[in-house]
């Protein structure tokens, strides 16, 4: 197989160092093998001229929702058919992927497509980004993740509905026996939920200790939906090992998570997308007043993450009101704007996410011996992180050493 060589780079490898000048990558199948300056290069390998442009590790997505669209009241689901939905996941993966994601994590479609449609991109017979998928959520009755309005409508077929330890450990089982890569619970309540309010604690710590048991017996780990200090806490202390969201977080909290090694995504766009549009834009009052209420904790929060050395990955909740897929640097810029380096917001999309996933021995950094999974935009991200947000600025997306995207003849 013909070796790809990408030259003339300027190279952010996601590890945090600074940015090198006039590198050499070498590929060959999928595989990095050998970086540096004045490489030989093969006689017959490919190249990839990436001068004047700055080459990175794929972006990862450690939070999104890859069936739902972005719609202002995500209950517009209930309408659309069983069909269609897993149409939307397919088209929304490729618009990760031509923003430059070579992985995400969904955190719960409907009737486990998210499951569905990682198994079609490993099988070749659709392109998308590399996909880990929990199947569905897990609540409780009356928790997040139960749609249940109060005129009798209901759309759970993105949840498993689980109340006491012997049905929470019944869920988990049929999650993993359904091919989930780890389990997505809810430890608190959340703000596109009807019914909860937003820092509630949710599950007690019986339940949440079997659900943590059963990944753990399964090698997996436990990602909870956490906006409240005591969700919060209660996951962190019975093993869970993903913080989703975390607005409300305190001292006591970020301690604990950095004590355990947890990690906090704090999907800081979708909130802000929810305040900014509104109940003019038809989202329901219920969910604006809730994210009124969080809007700037959750910066508060994600900078006590950071000065209290929990990490700190880079999710979005796309498919939330207005938080389009393909849409998904956006939560670059918020991470700047809210005091993270250009620098540290690309590492939270790379180096960390890959650490949050269990994958960073094999993605997020640009390494010898690693998947060549790497991206090649226009410009200089730390002097204008923006670049990210416009699909013209991406020139090349490649995954597993395939080139997937290739703008460069389009843009130059």
């Amino acid at each position: 197989m013909t070796v790809k060589a990408i030259t003339r780079s300027r190279l952010i490898d996601g590890t945090g160092a600074e940015p090198e000048e006039e590198i050499t990558i070498l590929i060959e199948k999928n595989r990095i093998i050998d970086i540096g300056k004045d490489l030989d290069i093969p006689v017959n390998a490919e190249i990839i001229d990436a001068a004047g442009s700055t080459v990175l590790p794929g972006l990862i997505d450690s939070h999104l929702h890859i069936c739902i669209n972005g719609d202002p009241d995500i209950f517009s689901m209930a309408k659309v058919p069983m069909g269609l939905l897993m149409i939307y996941g397919y088209r929304n993966a490729h618009l990760n992927l031509k923003a430059g994601f070579t992985t995400i994590r969904d955190m719960g479609a409907p009737y486990n497509f998210g499951i569905a449609l990682r198994d079609a991109i490993k099988q070749g017979i659709v392109r998308g980004p590399r996909v880990l998928s929990p199947g569905k959520v897990i609540s409780m009755t009356g928790g997040h993740a139960d749609f249940y309005l109060k005129g009798g409508v209901s759309f759970n077929k993105m949840s498993r509905i689980a109340d006491g330890v012997s049905e929470c450990r019944k869920a988990a089982r049929e999650m993993f026996r359904d091919g989930a890569d780890f389990l997505k619970i809810c430890s608190s309540g959340g703000v596109m939920s009807p019914a909860d309010p937003v820092d509630t604690p949710q599950f007690g710590l019986e339940e949440l200790k079997a659900m943590v048991y059963e990944a753990e017996c399964h090698g997996k780990i436990v990602a909870s939906h956490a906006h409240g200090a005591t969700g919060i806490k209660n996951a962190v202390r019975v093993g869970v090992k993903t913080i989703e969201h975390g607005s409300l977080m305190d001292e006591e909290a970020v301690e604990l998570m950095a004590d355990r090694g947890c990690f906090h995504i704090p999907t800081l766009v979708a909130g802000w997308n929810i305040v900014e549009r509104g109940e003019k834009a038809g989202i329901p009052k219920y969910a604006v007043d809730k994210a009124e209420e969080i809007i700037n904790e959750v910066k508060k929060s994600t900078l006590l993450s950071r000065k209290g050395g929990v990490k700190v990955a880079m999710g979005t909740d796309a498919g939330t009101p207005f938080n389009r897929h393909g849409e998904n640097a956006q939560e670059l810029i918020h991470l700047v704007e809210t005091g993270f380096t250009p620098m540290e917001a690309i590492q939270a999309a790379t180096k960390t996410g890959s650490e949050c996933l269990g994958m960073d021995d094999k993605i997020g950094t640009i390494e010898t011996g690693k998947l060549a999974d790497i991206i090649m935009v226009k410009g200089d991200p730390l002097r204008e992180i923006k670049i990210f947000s416009d699909h013209e600025n991406i020139l090349l997306v490649m995954k597993d050493g395939i080139i997937e995207v290739d703008q460069r003849n389009e843009q130059r």
